[in-house]
């Protein structure tokens, strides 16, 4: 039976023959995404790109490449800086390719934190612990707000870096589900405030400290105070503006940092190569 109105007739088949092509091909449009980011670190690639690590606030750690962002004034002016908080728009790239930043809007410069050695160092240690150990694409909210924190904090020199370097090491492991045992032995799992003794020898293995009545580690050679252990447990928990009221004694703070120093990277299974440069030139400088 012949159609009375054969253009409608050609437009139904045509539109039933589109529906099939589009649910027999897979969709080839690259999405777009629009999310607060902070730089974690950068690089240049070949003449005119960049390639930069970013903690994003909803989508984790993410690599993208900033085309022409060496020579473009106009989309990235100056603003792709190590540790910027920016609002970025970047685009997925093709199969297995890189993801290609497309926009980019400067929030907080943090030009304090570059223009001085010794922020920069403990703020590229932060990021690098952040890139290293999260997995590409992990969404971490929590980690995000944690670094935009300690980095906004060591701008406004409010609080001694060193300080801050603590703050950030014991939430990050401990949101990591790698917070150190500190207020027991490891071994006998007495508590600390139970036992007489006021220097404990560190397990790094075990995860912890040990008393005196367990064996000690063969490798004994750091060892923190009670009152070490009490400080570090207390920037452990709590509001973030309440732990930083806390105060270091200097040989507290001297414990305090050679054991986060050493239990971080051992529990994250990698030595981050920004340590070395923190501890050098750390050296003699006041944070």
């Amino acid at each position: 039976m012949t159609s009375r109105y054969p253009f409608l007739a050609a437009v139904a088949k045509w539109r039933g023959s589109a529906c099939r092509d589009s649910q027999s091909k897979p969709m080839t449009a690259m999405s777009h995404v629009s999310n607060a980011a902070i730089v974690l670190r950068r690089r240049e690639y070949g003449d005119f790109d960049l390639i930069l690590t970013v903690l994003t606030e909803d989508h984790g750690v993410r690599t993208l490449i900033a085309k022409s962002a060496k020579k473009s004034t106009k989309r990235f002016p100056g603003i792709l800086e190590p540790f910027a908080g920016l609002q970025i728009v970047y685009r997925q790239g093709r199969a297995n390719g890189m993801a290609v930043l497309e926009e980019a809007t400067l929030e907080r410069a943090l030009g304090e934190v570059r223009s001085d050695v010794i922020k920069t160092a403990y703020a590229s240690y932060w990021s690098e612990l952040v890139a290293l150990w999260l997995e590409d694409g992990q969404a971490r909210p929590d980690i995000y707000r944690l670094l935009a924190f300690v980095l906004e904090a060591l701008a406004e020199g409010k609080l001694s870096d060193a300080v801050l370097s603590l703050l950030f090491q014991m939430r990050f492991i401990g949101q990591e589900g790698l917070q150190p045992v500190l207020e027991r032995c490891t071994c006998c799992q007495t508590a600390v405030e139970a036992l007489g003794q006021q220097r404990f020898c560190v397990d790094l293995e075990r995860g912890g400290v040990v008393c005196s009545s367990c064996p000690s580690p063969e490798d004994s050679r750091l060892h923190v105070t009670k009152g070490t252990l009490k400080q570090l447990l207390w920037l452990a928990s709590g509001d973030l503006k309440q732990a930083m009221r806390v105060r270091f004694a200097a040989h507290v703070m001297q414990e305090a940092t050679a054991f986060l120093e050493a239990f971080v990277p051992y529990h994250i299974g990698r030595i981050p190569k920004s340590l070395a440069f923190l501890r050098q030139i750390r050296g003699g400088v006041k944070a």
